[in-house]
């Protein structure tokens, strides 16, 4: 009787002890992380890729058509003003300037003869008119010899004319063989060759490009197209900070010089599928992009910066200097369902959620949540926000202040013996 009473007591013992192990070590431990409100400085960086190029790049052309006889630079090469960088084969335009200078003899050696005629109806004409005054020769004879110096004169001044023509004719002759010399137009150096020796160049539709000459690369620009949410919190002058794929351990730095008016639109094509009961049809939403190209001066003494590089350029955009400041972890916070469930709670409605709506509606802003803890339950609060960098997001509205604490995460951890 006595061992059958205490094996009964040792039995409700043992129950006791697993019932209570399993409320201390069975139920989860709910981990809240939380960050402050705080005020100070919000500046928002703008990111944006663009390309390095040379500050002055002149494209050199030919302007004359004809076979490339000799290239006298190549890529890379150091070239002064007026320095031969390539010739043309010259004789089909030797051969024009000789066909315009037989041309100018010509019209020359008629102007003499004309010249020659036209003194000698003079001469006649004074003489007629002697004799008309005496009543020798009648009054047709006396006319016939004006006539006949008015044509004198005509064919000179014709004659003027074919010798100022054929004189143009070698002087445009002249410069197309002096084309066929291409010089330099720039101190500078060659980045670029598109042409090689026995290529034929037809310049009759469109000069050909025949080299590419960056002025100076020791001081080359970034060009950028900021987007234009960006553009209002940038101005030129200002520090920039770029990084290139080519030495990815430097960061260099420039000075954004300008901001351009031209904007630049860009149109994007978005693909959405519709689904019904018995087919599915697909529609595209085409979007306009909106940038204005900023320029970026870089100096680059040692030359290790190239034309045509990717540069990843940062900038301080807009600036707060005293902002009530939401860490961003906040905003993008939501609690797990299974914390909520932890905590014997569940997620409110969006409609629940607005009670801070009157007091954050100072804009049209979108509304916000972010939840605080007090120790026993998560409780959301709707606020609108405004500015925001990689860390922060300035408060427009709502009720929350410098010093309240919210929730950055949460997660469970089970608890165990």
């Amino acid at each position: 009787m006595r061992r059958s009473k205490w094996l009964g007591i040792a039995s409700i013992g043992t129950v006791l002890g697993g019932i209570g192990a399993w409320a201390v070590y069975g139920t989860p431990d709910v981990q809240i992380a939380t960050a402050p409100v705080t005020a100070g400085p919000i500046t928002r960086s703008v990111l944006a890729t663009g390309t390095l190029q040379a500050v002055t790049t002149v494209e050199v052309g030919s302007q004359v058509s004809g076979l490339v006889k000799s290239l006298e630079v190549d890529f890379n090469s150091l070239v002064h003003a007026g320095q031969v960088v390539a010739r043309l084969d010259p004789s089909g335009y030797d051969a024009q300037l000789g066909e315009a200078r037989a041309a100018l003899a010509q019209a020359q050696a008629d102007l003499l003869g004309f010249q020659t005629a036209a003194d000698d109806a003079k001469v006649k004409l004074e003489r007629a008119e002697a004799l008309a005054a005496d009543d020798i020769i009648p009054q047709s004879d006396l006319d016939a010899a004006r006539i006949a110096m008015e044509e004198a004169d005509a064919d000179t001044r014709g004659g003027n004319a074919a010798v100022v023509q054929a004189r143009a004719a070698v002087d445009q002759a002249v410069v197309n063989v002096e084309h066929t010399v291409i010089r330099s137009p720039i101190d500078g150096i060659v980045v670029d060759r598109n042409v090689d020796v026995g290529q034929t160049l037809a310049a009759s539709i469109q000069s050909p490009v025949l080299f590419r000459i960056a002025a100076d690369l020791k001081h080359i620009q970034v060009q950028v197209n900021v987007d234009e949410s960006d553009v209002g919190g940038l101005t030129p002058p200002q520090p920039a900070t770029f990084e290139v794929e080519s030495y990815p351990d430097e960061t260099f730095e420039g000075t954004l010089s300008q901001l351009r008016l031209q904007p630049v639109a860009e149109q994007t094509t978005t693909a959405t599928t519709l689904a019904t009961t018995t087919a599915s049809s697909t529609s595209s939403v085409v979007a306009t992009v909106v940038s204005y190209t900023a320029i970026i001066d870089v100096a680059n003494p040692d030359e290790k910066l190239r034309p045509g590089m990717t540069a990843v350029v940062t900038m301080d955009g807009s600036r707060l200097q005293n902002a009530i400041r939401i860490p961003n972890g906040a905003l993008a916070f939501r609690p797990p369902q299974a914390v909520l469930h932890a905590l014997g709670e569940s997620e409110p409605a969006a409609s629940q959620r607005g009670t801070d709506a009157t007091a954050a509606d100072v804009d049209n802003t979108e509304l916000r949540d972010v939840w605080e803890y007090d120790g026993k339950r998560l409780a959301p609060i709707a606020v609108r926000v405004g500015l925001a960098d990689a860390q922060w997001s300035q408060l427009l509205g709502g009720s929350i202040r410098p010093g309240d604490v919210l929730v950055t995460g949460a997660s469970l951890r089970q608890r165990s013996p």
